[in-house]
Parts: structure tokens; C-alpha cells; sequence
């Protein structure tokens, strides 16, 4: 695979752990995280990715992350590791604490090292500001929809 495909691939990936369609439990996964981070003081987190199986970050797996590693089978790569990185970044209008979330991916054939870097706003996982997701349809939902239950 040429070093411009592996970027590519890599840039995929950190924008999947980024987008709100990946759960943990039924919750945004990155918040959750950001929870963990937060109680634990533990600001890095290191994974490896293992083509066909449940991605798990510092021991909270992915809902339904397979379907997405069960595409990385075809390519036999060497290596895919990645780092969430959590920084605080002041509160939200709200007055909820805000963080941003640095996604850092590497993936290596043959040699080659592909490499994407990504960020993203959050805040720490609040069962009484979210609700759990209880299905994928829900993910369909608008914009404003989404936001709508969130703001409740």
C-alpha cells in the first residue's frame, strides 16, 4: 500500500473515533473517555487496533467497531496504534467543562508509516446532560434533533 493510501486510512480512522457514532455503552465514546481521564487524571490513552476485532480503549471496547476493523483484514498491515491525548480548555456557555481530545493514529507496512492527526471538542461523560443511545437509528437523527436532547 502506498504512504499516501496509509494516510488516508489513518485520517479515516481518527475521524471515526471522533464522530458521535461511536458508543460506549450507549454514550458518545470520546466523552466517556474524557470521564475516565478526568477521574483517573490519566491524560493519554494508547491502543492498538487489531484488524476484525472490537476496538478497545483502556478497557472500554467500541460498540460495533468490528465493522469497521473487519475492513482493515484486506490489507495485511503491520501495526495500528493510536493515542487520545485529553486537554482542558475552558467550559462550555453552559458552564460545563470543556476539553479537546487530540487522536493521534500510525499505521506501518512493510516499512511505511502512515500517520494522522485529529482533534475534537468534548467534555466529560454526564448521565444527567446525555441520554443513552438505544439503538443505531437514532444516530440518524438531525442535527438539531440531537441537539435538542442533549440541551435537555
Amino acid at each position: 500500500m502506498k504512504k499516501r493510501e496509509m494516510n488516508g486510512m489513518a485520517k479515516s480512522l481518527c475521524s471515526y473515533l471522533c464522530s458521535r457514532n461511536n458508543d460506549i455503552a450507549g454514550y458518545w465514546g470520546i466523552g466517556m473517555l474524557c470521564a475516565v481521564s478526568k477521574r483517573e487524571k490519566k491524560r493519554k490513552f494508547s491502543f492498538k487496533i487489531r484488524p476484525g476485532e472490537l476496538l478497545s480503549i483502556y478497557g472500554y471496547e467500541i460498540s460495533e467497531s468490528k465493522v469497521v476493523t473487519e475492513k482493515l483484514t484486506q490489507y495485511d498491515l503491520d501495526s495500528i496504534e493510536g493515542r487520545l491525548s485529553f486537554f482542558e480548555d475552558g467550559r462550555y456557555p453552559d458552564g460545563a467543562e470543556k476539553y479537546t481530545c487530540g487522536i493521534a493514529i500510525a499505521i506501518t507496512q512493510d516499512g511505511r508509516t502512515g500517520l494522522a492527526l485529529s482533534h475534537v471538542e468534548c467534555w466529560p461523560h454526564d448521565p444527567k446532560r446525555e441520554s443513552q443511545r438505544a439503538s443505531a437509528a437514532k444516530a440518524s437523527l438531525s442535527l438539531l434533533e440531537r441537539l435538542k436532547s442533549i440541551l435537555k
